[in-house]
């Protein structure tokens, strides 16, 4: 797989694709061209030799054999580092197949198919330059569905789309959850975790990664990381203590709470904020945080 640090162009090859994603940008935050993104390309503007790594955004059913090979005219676009996002439309599954033979694409990691949903086809591509514009940081989920007892989360690098299969078993607290509520979640707005509404349950990447293979993930994880979700524990268990809710902590967001409960770094502000909705002072507060990291309490 190759190795860089440059973010990849998006080359949208229709019109709708071009659509989504630019809307996906407005609603990120983020703009072609800031931070190394090159720009939505067009057929026309696209340029003969590619050096910089390549997303190729397309709907299955602008796809035939006549424009994927004016894509591979393209030297650099449809070699091995290219990754292809590929929205399903209107297109039935059964033809779905023909398409990806068309591409001649064998490796997994660089192709993601998306369903048909015009919110969440924007809410997918949110995620994915989200995710892609922090690589260099932590893994973000840009999807999540499940497989049977499996539950399969993606995340995007600027190499191609990984994908964990996490068997029920290895996830104790979903097991815990009813059959329907397990079905049920939720998938933050910035990839950052998965939350299950009927359980107050948030699993992010690490979670999922440790569940799969235990020691590669505790040999990644960096200690301050650790620290982190000890510590992310340590405040849901004092919140659950005191009988309040995400949904009770003033001036944070449910999920800005989820995120700091699953691990990551909470800020002052953000401490103070808790504190003040358990009635203490912010010493206090870290005192009693300080003892939940107490191990056997």
């Amino acid at each position: 797989m190759i190795e860089t640090t440059q973010k990849p162009d998006i080359f949208a090859a229709d019109e709708r694709s071009k659509a989504i994603f630019q809307q996906a940008f407005s609603r990120s935050g983020l703009r072609p061209g800031k931070h190394g993104w090159g720009s939505l390309q067009t057929w026309t503007d696209l340029p003969k030799e590619v050096e910089r790594p390549v997303l190729v955004v397309w709907m299955l059913d602008e796809l035939t054999p006549e424009t994927v090979k004016r894509l591979r005219s393209h030297q650099g676009v449809a070699d091995r580092y290219t990754m292809f996002l590929l929205f399903q439309g209107s297109l039935p599954s059964r033809a779905v197949a023909d398409r990806v033979a068309w591409l001649n694409v064998r490796n997994e990691e660089r192709v993601f198919f998306v369903a048909e949903d015009g919110e969440k086809e924007v809410a997918l591509a949110e995620r994915l330059l989200l995710a892609l514009d922090h690589a260099d940081d932590e893994n973000r989920i840009v999807d999540a569905w499940w497989e049977g007892a499996r539950l399969v989360v993606a995340s995007p690098s600027r190499e191609g789309f990984r994908k964990l299969r996490v068997p029920l078993e290895k996830l104790p607290a979903l097991q815990r959850l009813p059959e329907n509520q397990r079905r049920e979640f939720e998938i933050d707005e910035e990839g950052m975790f998965l939350h299950w509404p009927g359980g107050d349950l948030h699993l992010g990447w690490e979670q999922f990664e440790y569940a799969v293979d235990k020691a590669a993930s505790l040999k990644a994880r960096q200690q301050t990381e650790a620290f982190n979700q000890a510590y992310g524990a340590a405040i849901r268990n004092l919140r659950r203590e005191k009988g309040l809710r995400q949904s009770d902590i003033k001036g944070l967001t449910p999920r800005q709470v989820g995120r700091i409960e699953s691990g990551h770094r909470a800020t002052l502000s953000a401490l103070q904020e808790l504190a003040r909705s358990h009635g203490l002072s912010i010493d206090e507060y870290m005192e009693e945080l300080a003892k939940g990291l107490t191990p056997g309490r």
